[in-house]
C-alpha cells in the first residue's frame, strides 16, 4: 500500500498546484503563528485555486473562534497541536472533517507523530507504535532520510515541511524528490 504524503506549510496557489500535480496527497495550510502562517483569506484562495486538492487546516494552541473558522473551510481535515478546543475531534467529525491528532487519540482519524517543535526540521526518533488508527510520521524528514523511514517503519503517511525547503521557501524540485523517495521506500522489500 502506498504511503500517504502531506506537504505542509503551503503558502500560495502556485505551490499548491505544483505539489498536488507532483503527487502530494494532502496539502497543509498553517493558520497560526509560524513563519509559514497564512491568513484565512489566503487559505480560501488557495483552496479555491486547486479544488481537486485535499487540504488540511493546521493550527497550534487554537482558540474557539479560529477553530470555528477552520471548520468552515473547505478542507478534508483539521490538524491541531498543543492546546485544543473542547471535544474538537467530535466537532470536526460533526461537520464531515477528519481529525488529525498529535497524540494517540482513539477517536482521531489519523495520528501524526511530529517533532518537539513542529515545522522546525529537527529530526526525532522515528517510531510507529501499535495503534488502532493510521499513523503519520513527521519531524525532520527530508529527501535524505524519508526512504529509510518508510522502508523501516511502513507508516500510513509522512508529513514534511522544512525538509522540502531551500532558503526558507518550498522548492518544487525537493518536493518532487521527496515524493519519489517515498515511492522508492514503498517499493523496497522490507
Amino acid at each position: 500500500m502506498a504511503t500517504t504524503i502531506k506537504i505542509c506549510g503551503i503558502r500560495d496557489e502556485g505551490l499548491a498546484r505544483v505539489a498536488h500535480n507532483l503527487g502530494a496527497d494532502f496539502l497543509g495550510l498553517v493558520l497560526t503563528a509560524s513563519r509559514r502562517q497564512i491568513t484565512l483569506e489566503q487559505a480560501k484562495a488557495i483552496i479555491d485555486a486547486v479544488p481537486e486538492g485535499q487540504f488540511v487546516a493546521v493550527g497550534r494552541d487554537v482558540d474557539e473562534p479560529l477553530f470555528e473558522e477552520m471548520l468552515a473551510l473547505n478542507v478534508k481535515a483539521v490538524q491541531l497541536h498543543g492546546r485544543v478546543p473542547t471535544r474538537w475531534i467530535a466537532r470536526a467529525h460533526g461537520v464531515g472533517k477528519w481529525a488529525i491528532a498529535t497524540m494517540l487519540e482513539v477517536q482521531a482519524d489519523i495520528v501524526l507523530l511530529d517533532g518537539v517543535v513542529p515545522g522546525s526540521g529537527v529530526a526525532r526518533t522515528w517510531e510507529k507504535p501499535e495503534f488502532t488508527r493510521p499513523i503519520w510520521i513527521a519531524g525532520g524528514l527530508s529527501v535524505d532520510n524519508v526512504r529509510a523511514v518508510v522502508r523501516r517503519l511502513r507508516p500510513d503517511g509522512v508529513d514534511v515541511s522544512s525538509g522540502v525547503e531551500k532558503e526558507g521557501r518550498k522548492d518544487p524540485e525537493l518536493i518532487r524528490r521527496f515524493i519519489q523517495e517515498v515511492q522508492y521506500g514503498d517499493n523496497a522489500s522490507a
